[in-house]
């Protein structure tokens, strides 16, 4: 960072001993009594290359609303046994809740440290304060402040499809869904991904016609080194705009995944991408569970055959029980026979399962199996088929729900 011009602000509405010491505009600012500054070795040119607005004001001073308005972080001095000096600092986290909050503190006890966190800031640091600490929470907070920006930014949503069996053919309506939600997507700016999840058996990849030397194996090996660059580098662009992830290429342990990178790489993909499809493995882990609870939109696929369904209800019951939402948990019946063919009904299905079944995927094998084995999309061969307007219908299912949320939040 370029060195800043410095330069000292006084007050004369304020006492003699406060003053204002600019380094910089990023919002930074660090409040400190006249004895704390002058015991601290931050002054001179300690603080060249940082940028900073440094406020003297005693321990239990209010702080002007100006600078709580302008800061994206501030450290404060606080002393734990001046009820002024807390409720100081009380008050600044009730005026910004968003705001960074650090608490400069003499002698902290493990006690009092503990006390602090869980009032509400953002970390500690001692005093006196030394240059070389002040650097390393400064970088911190810039880092944070940093990805709070880009959350404000995006936050995608996450569906998340699973199986009452293996072959449902959930692979199938991911994939189609996705794309078909990617073309439309494109057209108003936004970014869909699809990640295949399904570590041991994942096709997602085969059904669309791609192969990548790069897959979700790079990504579970990056460890810190992922970030946007090497997100975007490792998925494959579709001809609808589609962004995919693909499955490893040589079959992985699912115990071997690590649930706190898969959360940090899906928490990414959120803040790239404005819908993140999840086609899971059948399965239950501990991470995947923790990935339908933060799903906004869950596609439970199954059959209407008894089998599916039992299974399904299971599935269904198990999702109750971690206190997951119902009306997040959309069921789709594939391969739904016309009317006269089929021996159980939708309403049927719904009945033995205890809940809605409102999406459901005509069977018509011969133009699914066409489409799988070429590659392609069902919709570049029949574009007017009933399957293309039954994907459809799960496609606005996440549209509706996004939409939804977004105007929950503004009202």
């Amino acid at each position: 960072m370029r060195d800043k011009i410095v330069g000292i602000v006084t007050n004369a509405a304020e006492p003699a001993e406060s003053w204002t010491l600019n380094i910089g505009d990023e919002g930074l600012h660090l409040i400190l009594s006249e004895q704390e500054v002058q015991a601290s070795d931050i002054l001179g040119d300690r603080l060249t290359g940082q940028s900073l607005t440094l406020s003297m004001l005693a321990a239990s001073a209010p702080v002007p609303p100006q600078l709580i308005a302008e800061a994206k972080a501030i450290i404060v001095e606080v002393q734990p046994g001046n009820e002024a000096s807390m409720a100081r600092l009380a008050g600044l986290r009730a005026a910004n809740p968003k705001l960074m909050l650090v608490a400069a503190v003499r002698d902290a006890q493990i006690a009092v440290v503990r006390a602090l966190l869980r009032s509400g800031i953002n970390d500690v640091i001692e005093l006196p304060l030394r240059a070389h600490d002040l650097a390393a929470i400064l970088d911190d907070l810039k880092s944070r402040i940093a990805a709070t920006r880009q959350d404000d930014v995006r936050t995608g949503q996450i569906v998340s499809i699973i199986k009452s069996v293996g072959g449902v053919g959930a692979t199938t309506i991911a994939t189609q869904a996705a794309s078909l939600h990617a073309r439309s997507a494109k057209q108003q700016g936004a970014e869909v991904c699809l990640f295949d999840l399904d570590i041991q058996f994942g096709n997602a990849g085969t059904f669309l016609g791609i192969s990548s030397p790069l897959t979700l194996a790079d990504l579970l090996n990056g460890g810190n080194r992922v970030d946007s660059e090497l997100l975007r580098t490792v998925t494959v662009e579709t001809s609808t705009g589609l962004r995919l992830v693909t499955a490893p290429a040589e079959i992985m342990p699912i115990e071997a995944v690590n649930a706190d990178q898969i959360f940090r790489i899906v928490e990414l993909a959120q803040r790239n991408f404005d819908t993140v499809y999840l086609d899971l493995p059948g399965n239950w882990t501990n991470w995947s569970m923790s990935l339908v609870a933060r799903s906004q939109v869950v596609f439970l696929v199954c059959e209407l055959t008894i089998a599916s369904l039992r299974q399904a209800r299971r599935q269904i019951s198990l999702l109750r029980d971690q206190d997951i939402d119902p009306s997040r948990i959309h069921v789709i019946a594939n391969r739904v026979e016309k009317k006269f063919f089929r021996a159980i009904g939708l309403e049927d299905a719904a009945a033995a399962l205890d809940h809605p079944v409102k999406l459901s995927i005509a069977n018509d094998f011969p133009l699914v199996s066409s489409a799988l084995d070429q590659g392609v999309l069902i919709q570049e061969l029949k574009a007017r088929s009933r399957i293309c307007k039954d994907l459809q219908d799960v496609v606005d299912c996440c549209v509706q729900t996004a939409e939804a949320e977004r105007q929950a939040e503004k009202g």
